[in-house]
């Protein structure tokens, strides 16, 4: 079984938003699982396997505040 994180967006001006993960054998029944999970409400969906995810850390800690 493999985890799959699912992007969906509604509009085209809008981003790709993280809707949630599905667990499926391949990428096919993971496609099956986000329509049946996240419904059929979108314009666009993506299916992204968590395996792939290269995740980009900064070396150090950084602030981030909010500016007014």
């Amino acid at each position: 079984m493999e985890k799959f994180m699912v992007f969906a967006r509604t509009e085209y001006d809008e981003p790709l938003e993280h809707r949630g993960e599905v667990e499926a054998s391949g990428a096919e029944e993971a496609s099956k699982l986000a329509l049946e999970h996240y419904g059929k409400d979108w314009l666009e969906m993506s299916l992204v396997p968590v395996g792939e995810v290269y995740w980009a850390e900064r070396e150090e800690e950084i602030e981030v505040g909010v500016e007014s």
